[in-house]
């Protein structure tokens, strides 16, 4: 499936999993998506517990440009529908992960000595390295 897709974007930007699941570009973009998940071990399945908040999920789908305009990628996100949650129950705190400061340090001093301008930054997966001392169950 990898080279089959390999330079290829759609225009259209999906409203839900369904419309996503009929062109090859954004299946592809959300098996992407997954493959994070699988190669930074962030997850296990597991059996549904009773009684305990199962948080559920969506994907979010978009194009990603260039500064004039074209499209780059197709971007597919799963995500969480934290307003499931309930402070005190399921979280005590919330965060933002982001990438390292030392990250972006050596990224600006290399775009500086090879005279490279910057418009955008995108992080790929910054979520995946906070840590958390809490179970949560996603659907």
């Amino acid at each position: 499936m990898h080279q089959k897709n390999w330079g290829y974007v759609s225009l259209v930007e999906p409203k839900n999993a369904k419309q996503a699941l009929e062109d090859d570009c954004w299946i592809f973009a959300m098996y992407e998506e997954l493959e994070q998940f699988e190669r930074n071990d962030v997850w296990s399945l597991v059996p549904r517990p009773k009684g305990i908040n199962i948080i559920g999920t969506k994907w979010i789908f978009k194009n990603k440009f260039y500064e004039f305009g074209n499209i780059v990628r197709n971007k597919a996100k799963l995500v969480t529908q934290g307003y499931t949650q309930v402070e005190g129950i399921d979280f005590d705190e919330t965060f933002a992960p982001m990438a390292r400061l030392e990250s972006i340090r050596f990224l600006l001093a290399v775009a500086c000595c090879l005279n490279i301008k910057l418009y955008q930054i995108d992080v790929k997966n910054a979520f995946l390295n906070g840590m958390l001392m809490e179970e949560v169950y996603v659907e």
